[in-house]
């Protein structure tokens, strides 16, 4: 029999903070979302913040403390650092902060049945300590883009091939990353299983009055950095509404490339039409998907796309990068997927959208893809019958 209420130890490895509220916030989701499917789930997380945002104000509220909350019901330990120079000091000390933060765990919730580790780098590598130290079973969700950009360095793969090989079960948010850690771990490559991730269909849904159609509003939410491909956004939407009044960009998210990007309207003439939203809260984003009558995702890898899911369950359609994750996301039904990094045919997909909104205009069934596939309870149903066999295999 599957055991419905097992004990989860969550260690992502990245995740909400007071400075960063949205930053893993699916990660917080799907505790939240195991937790009402009747687990008990606890989070330890290492967060090592950025001396570029270091200000004096900040020294207070990030000491290198291990802060003990209750969020939304789960338990949470936060140890609150600043970023190491070396990435083999960050890696080190990852796994000496989470086995001190464990042990403040287990005496006041117990112990776990199962570890849940989010990305290898780094949470996996102190969840495969913590299994060798206690005997618990880990399982391991990778997510990272890091792979697929090459940002993996020498001295780290046999580390990533460690945790991966030891792991109880492996779990992948998309075909693309199983295919991507297909080469890290061989002998395993049938055992990957692809797990999504979910979205709080309850929190986006449909907007409560019909959205308007005129001016046509397209909506892009992401980090502003290369990956993203803002620029080829900004470039297929000149290309493709030169002359139409009518025709809206707004961006929401901040990052690195933010000067660049607005230099890169005024050259191409639209900053009549083009819309910086910033730094965007939940409720913001919802807000300006309701807004909205199509999302553009343009990024040149895209693991997954959560985004993508958001605005499918407020009932956009989308327009996305085949740049990984998006190919398994976005259907004829829901959107259409264009090449990566090819402003023509980016611009061809806006412009047909656009001209083609009847073709997606029943709001309610693209709301009901990302319900049947990717909704909460749906995905937490799906996780706890992998901890089930996990615990419980079969002879």
């Amino acid at each position: 029999m599957p055991m419905t209420h097992p004990h989860i130890l969550l260690l992502p490895s990245w995740y909400p903070t007071d400075y960063a509220p949205i930053r893993g916030n699916f990660f917080r989701e799907q505790a939240q979302a195991l937790k009402e499917a009747g687990a008990q789930v606890g989070v330890i997380y290492v967060d090592f913040r950025s001396y570029r945002t270091l200000k004096a104000a900040h020294l207070l509220g990030t000491r290198f403390q291990i802060e003990h909350r209750i969020e939304r019901g789960i338990a949470t330990y936060r140890y609150c650092g600043w970023n190491p120079l070396s990435a083999r000091w960050r890696y080190r000390w990852t796994i000496n902060l989470s086995q001190r933060m464990w042990r403040r765990y287990i005496a006041k919730w117990g112990v776990p049945d199962i570890i849940h580790a989010h990305s290898v780098i780094w949470g996996g590598a102190a969840a495969s300590a913590l299994a060798r130290q206690t005997g618990i079973p880990y399982i391991l969700t990778e997510h990272s883009s890091g792979y697929a950009r090459g940002l993996i360095r020498a001295w780290q793969r046999p580390i990533i091939e460690g945790v991966l090989l030891h792991a109880a079960a492996l779990l992948a948010v998309s075909p693309a990353v199983k295919q991507i850690l297909t080469p890290y771990v061989p002998s395993r490559s049938d055992e990957i299983i692809v797990t999504p991730n979910m979205v709080n269909t309850s929190f986006f849904h449909l907007p409560s009055t019909p959205r308007a159609s005129r001016p046509f509003r397209f909506l892009s939410v992401a980090n502003l950095n290369r990956n993203k491909g803002l620029d080829i956004v900004l470039r297929a939407f000149a290309q493709a509404f030169e002359q139409a009044e009518e025709v809206i960009l707004e961006i929401g998210g901040d990052g690195p490339e933010r000067t660049a990007l607005e230099r890169l309207v005024v050259e191409l003439n639209i900053q009549a039409r083009v819309v910086f939203l910033g730094r965007l809260s939940r409720e913001e984003v919802r807000a300006a998907m309701w807004r909205a009558n199509a999302l553009v995702l343009a990024s040149h890898i895209e693991t997954f796309g959560v985004v993508l899911i958001e605005a499918m369950a407020t009932g956009l359609p989308v327009i996305a990068t085949r740049s990984g994750g998006p190919e398994q996301i976005v259907t004829s039904r829901t959107g259409v997927l264009v090449e990566r990094g090819n402003v023509s045919a980016l611009a061809r997909a806006m412009k047909h959208l656009r001209e083609n909104r009847c073709q997606w205009g029943d709001e309610a069934a693209i709301r009901q893809e990302a319900i049947s596939n990717y909704d909460q309870q749906v995905i937490a149903n799906r996780l706890l019958e992998i901890y089930a066999k996990t615990l419980n295999p079969s002879p």
